[in-house]
């Protein structure tokens, strides 16, 4: 890459939130940021220790890396996390919607509350976000980048997982209306989603369906949690000052969308 991409993937001047971002997806994003020089806040919900471990993993790198504690399903929680943020770095230049659940429901036996359980840490959240981001970037004339992630499954669908399918795709139409919307502000609003990923939500079926869902894979890969940090990154960069309403499809292949 020449000079000038070297510089579009610099971070040193930004400032990013990271939603659920003590492991997984979000952990790999938080140490791509931070090594690219940004400062980071992401928050936990239950593990201290994994999110104590990420920070100090991180320190070496030129960027500030902050966590608390919220729980993303409760709006209070979550204005009060972003105030503290705002408080900490003054602007914020990037959100990635990163927080979900994914669990098994067969639909005549799924109860009110998991669905509700669903929608309220996988799309309730992006609102509660989104809304406090979009208002202080506005406020302060931030021509920013949000990214949320979303999922194959909000595409295609998903059997025995109706509600995490459902939360998704609600997420992409978000998406694309939001980058309508928050366009002629210099706000840029895109999607990564991705397929099967080997992280710690995905193990158990990764380790008892393995080959079979390898062999559905074109390029015969599951992806690490890295090989979706990286595109979310070049959603955030320069690079990608032209791309709004995209749902960048990270899945080796495995579902195509015309």
């Amino acid at each position: 890459m020449n000079a000038q991409g070297l510089t579009m993937f610099d971070f040193h001047d930004k400032n990013v939130i990271v939603t659920g971002g003590s492991r997984g997806i979000g952990a790999a994003t938080v140490r791509l940021f931070s090594k690219l020089g940004a400062n980071v806040a992401f928050n936990y919900n239950k593990n201290y220790r994994k999110a104590d471990e990420l920070a100090k993993a991180c320190a070496l790198h030129d960027g500030e890396v902050f966590f608390e504690e919220c729980d993303v399903s409760d709006y209070f929680e979550v204005r009060h996390f972003v105030s503290k943020v705002i408080d900490r770095y003054k602007r914020i230049h990037v959100l990635v919607n990163n927080a979900g659940v994914w669990e098994y429901g067969k639909i005549e036996e799924m109860t009110v509350d998991d669905w509700r359980k669903t929608m309220q840490i996988n799309l309730d959240s992006v609102f509660y976000f989104t809304h406090l981001i979009v208002k202080h970037m506005k406020e302060q004339k931030i021509k920013g980048s949000i990214i949320h992630i979303s999922s194959t499954a909000g595409q295609r669908g998903e059997a025995l997982h109706s509600h995490y399918a459902a939360s998704k795709g609600a997420i992409i139409s978000f998406t694309k209306s939001l980058a309508t919307e928050l366009g002629p502000a210099g706000i840029r609003v895109n999607s990564v989603a991705p397929g099967w990923v080997n992280t710690d939500m995905s193990a158990e079926s990764l380790r008892s369906e393995g080959k079979q869902i390898l062999a559905q894979i074109p390029l015969g890969y599951i992806a690490q949690a890295e090989d979706i940090a990286g595109p979310v990154v070049f959603l955030a960069s320069d690079l990608a000052q032209a791309i709004t309403g995209e749902i960048l499809n990270v899945n080796g292949g495995n579902v195509l969308c015309g």
